[in-house]
């Protein structure tokens, strides 16, 4: 028998890993991370409510939610290679219709598009190829190619912002729309590939034979997942994450206005957010590897309580940066962990629809933030509350992470380091 790793010469996975940070820097990275960018320009010229303007987003994302389950499914079906860039032009054109709107109804009606090309060409793909090719060192890979985002956000916030100002949000919107479409479908033809077999290889990690045999993946199936209370604790788990990783980032600004803050100290918060958020990935994907599971979820979920304990205080300079440090740990409960969890607790058989499935209650996490947030914000009007209910749901957020691998099914088989890491 030989390993992946007598091979001589660059592990090809590697280089998944990097076709995957562009995706995310290029596709999630401005449909997510840089909304707020165009908030007020567009209004301002449209005319129309900020709020109003602010509904695509939603719609974005319960489309996203509706997709993600299809994608995972669509993953197995279709050639990796037809499948990116199906959903990377549907981003593209999505953008390039943004850049064209007259009216709130136009964005509603490219949100479609957007929301199929966010779960189609970033949320599933990314996890799924991640965990196809790497057995060995799967979370620091998962924290590199997520992190992505987070890089995005630091790249293209100032590119973006220069654009705008120079040359008007339209021409900002299409020449991102453009972008994604000349960096990320080259990618997809000539790099990306769904798993080493497709050429040859086998996992990073794992054992080759001499002798070609089938491909037997471990674990549950789709439909065995659904019967395990650990599943749906899991995914209790990611809506009450997306709530409250996103319940302040979207209210950062009229936030930090609210007790004081200036403008610019909330750009510049918003700024060292976005590269804590690379740091936080690749930190926890490392310490997934190296810690077991329940350590790092108590990092994981204890920095996002911490981070709103100096955010009460986030006016100032140096409460205003730990919150940034701890805030970009924290947000890997919903970005890292969802997808580091879907392998480690349910296997690698049919692994792409369960994590579509997963992935759908991480948007609905998304979409339901701007609703729950403002009916808290609506009680006395102020953001104390949200503050004090978000930390009650950090808490609730650990332990029901607590439940789905305390509950996992038995019936797995799984290596002895992987049992280890789910005990500590």
């Amino acid at each position: 028998m030989t390993t992946q790793q007598e091979n001589k010469g660059i592990f090809y996975g590697w280089w998944i890993v990097v076709a995957c940070v562009v995706i995310m820097t290029f596709m999630y990275a401005p449909i997510i991370n840089l909304v707020s960018l165009y908030t007020v320009p567009v209004t301002e010229e449209l005319g129309i409510g900020r709020s109003e303007f602010m509904t695509y987003y939603t719609i974005m994302a319960l489309v996203g939610m509706v997709f993600c389950p299809i994608a995972g499914k669509l993953m197995r079906k279709m050639d990796i290679r037809l499948y990116l860039t199906i959903f990377t032009v549907l981003g593209t054109l999505s953008y390039i219709g943004f850049s064209f709107a007259t009216t709130a109804l136009h964005f509603y009606l490219y949100a479609v598009l957007m929301g199929a090309a966010l779960a189609g060409a970033a949320l599933i793909p990314t996890p799924v190829l991640i965990t196809n090719w790497f057995n060995e060192k799967r979370g620091l890979c998962l924290g590199i190619a997520l992190a992505g985002s987070g890089l995005g956000g630091v790249i293209l916030s100032p590119i973006i912002n220069w654009l705008i100002t120079d040359y008007g949000w339209r021409s900002a919107y299409f020449i991102t729309g453009i972008t994604m479409l000349v960096l990320i479908v080259p990618i997809a033809i000539f790099i990306i590939r769904f798993q080493p077999a497709d050429i040859g290889l086998v996992p990073l990690g794992e054992v080759k034979n001499l002798k070609p045999s089938a491909e037997i993946l471990e674990g549950l199936s789709q439909k065995e997942a659904f019967r395990s209370l650990s599943f749906w604790a899991l995914c209790a788990a990611i809506v009450v994450g997306g709530i409250v990783v996103n319940g302040m980032i979207i209210n950062l600004a009229p936030y930090l206005k609210d007790i004081g803050g200036t403008p610019q100290h909330a750009a510049l918060l918003l700024s060292l957010g976005s590269a804590m958020v690379i740091v936080g990935k690749l930190l926890i994907g490392r310490l997934y590897d190296k810690l077991g599971t329940i350590t790092t979820l108590v990092i994981i979920c204890a920095s996002g309580l911490v981070s709103f304990l100096f955010l009460m205080k986030g006016n100032l300079l140096i409460p205003g940066i730990l919150y940034t440090i701890f805030t970009g740990f924290g947000a890997t409960a919903v970005t890292v962990t969802p997808a580091y969890l879907t392998s480690s607790l349910y296997g690698e058989k049919e692994y792409s629809a369960k994590f579509g499935i997963v992935s759908l209650f991480s948007t609905l996490g998304a979409a339901l933030t701007p609703i729950v947030s403002g009916a808290i914000y609506n009680i006395n009007h102020s953001y104390g509350l949200l503050l004090n209910v978000l930390i009650g749901l950090s808490i609730v957020l650990f332990v029901l992470f607590i439940i789905a691998i305390k509950t996992k099914p038995k019936s797995i088989a799984t290596s002895e380091s992987m049992e280890y890491k789910l005990e500590n």
